[in-house]
């Protein structure tokens, strides 16, 4: 299951009540909509700490080498880790560009969550800023 969150008015992460109030891309959208790679795979298990890998793919662009940041919630979707995915690469550069971060977290009261990688779509208003987007990997603990 893969569920992607796009919009430009998106709710502040931190303002979610629970997993529900997340928006779903239908499978048409999902297909049409071009998102980054993740080492992490839906219903992968994850133990603290866990390396997170982002590629890119050319379709997410970094803001001053970051690509944005990663949110681990639990299953009532309180937040129990959060960290910027930073790269050592020339992120400048047109094409793919590898980003990771370690994410440390304390997960014992649940066995469920939801990996939220989010991009940095930059400052300013206009075409200097891009759109907000967001995708969820469901993942066990």
């Amino acid at each position: 299951m893969l569920v992607a969150v796009l919009s430009c008015k998106q709710k502040p992460p931190q303002e979610y009540k629970n997993l529900k109030e997340l928006k779903s891309l239908s499978i048409k959208q999902v297909e049409t909509t071009i998102l980054p790679t993740v080492n992490i795979k839906d219903n992968d298990k994850l133990t603290s700490p866990a390396v997170i890998k982002v590629n890119s793919q050319g379709v997410w662009f970094a803001n001053e080498g970051s690509l944005g940041y990663i949110q681990l919630l639990d299953d009532q979707g309180n937040e129990i880790a959060a960290t910027f995915l930073s790269t050592n690469e020339n992120w400048m550069k047109e094409g793919p560009v590898n980003f990771s971060a370690n994410l440390i977290f304390d997960a014992k009261a649940s066995k469920v969550g939801m990996l939220v990688i989010h991009n940095d779509p930059g400052s300013g208003d206009g075409d200097e800023a891009g759109e907000k987007i967001s995708f969820t990997i469901p993942v066990t603990f």
